[in-house]
């Protein structure tokens, strides 16, 4: 019998098979960009909920796990809109 563990565990598993799935599609665009932003802040938000047991923490470290795993996602947004921009800020040459 499987349970709960093994459940959130398969969960994580098919959501990451599905972002490598769509990755190598070599579609690129909005659509793919905020599937992957919502995967990150749905597979962070399992693990941080589930595996770290944040529910039972502190709201201040609770509240800072929960920020981590919503800039992330909106960082990879910002990537894709200004990705060259920031290429051409950061490179050395």
């Amino acid at each position: 019998m499987i349970g709960n563990t093994e459940k959130i565990w398969l969960t994580l598993i098919s959501l990451t098979v599905l972002g490598a799935l769509l990755g190598e599609t070599g579609n690129s665009g909005w659509p793919l960009t905020l599937t992957v932003a919502a995967l990150i802040y749905i597979k962070g938000s399992i693990v941080i909920n589930h595996y770290m047991e944040m529910r039972l923490a502190n709201a201040r470290i609770r509240n800072v796990l929960r920020l981590f795993i919503t800039l992330i996602p909106i960082l990879v947004i910002i990537t894709f809109v200004w990705g060259e921009e920031i290429r051409r800020l950061t490179t050395l040459s």
